[in-house]
């Protein structure tokens, strides 16, 4: 069953109402039934009116990302100053909410060459853990 509702069809919808023509009209121009062309209206407005709230909505959690990467670059900063590797620094700000992008920034690298010190930590610990368990196991 084809979608009533192509891209085309929602543009002459709007270009229809904004000229003032009643649902039935607006049914009979695009082919579909009214009750069709009334759903798509009240779907339409409630859209319209909860705009705002959505991109309000999206500037709070953008303004929070961006809180949380700071944080986690200033903890980063911190903790390379009191002696800990870079790349143990750098997988622990990544985990605390930095992106690869303000990691690298921070350090003058791309973002790729950020992750690629964040993996290179990751797999050092991880063997190094491995080992640990071996020998737990052995003894």
């Amino acid at each position: 069953m084809p979608r009533p509702w192509s891209e085309q069809r929602k543009r002459r919808l709007s270009a229809l109402q904004a000229a003032g023509r009643r649902p039935d009209a607006i049914a009979a121009a695009l082919g579909l039934r009214r009750d069709q062309v009334v759903a798509r209206l009240k779907l339409m407005a409630a859209w319209e009116r909860n705009r705002e709230n959505f991109a309000k909505a999206m500037r709070k959690r953008a303004q929070a990302r961006r809180a949380r990467g700071q944080k986690a670059v200033a903890g980063m900063k911190k903790a390379m100053a009191k002696g800990m590797p870079r790349n143990r620094a750098i997988a622990k700000a990544y985990d605390a909410g930095a992106t690869w992008r303000e990691i690298g920034q921070h350090f003058g690298i791309t973002a790729e060459a950020a992750s690629a010190a964040g993996r290179r930590f990751r797999t050092r610990s991880s063997r190094r853990s491995m080992t640990t368990r071996k020998r737990r196991l052995r003894a």
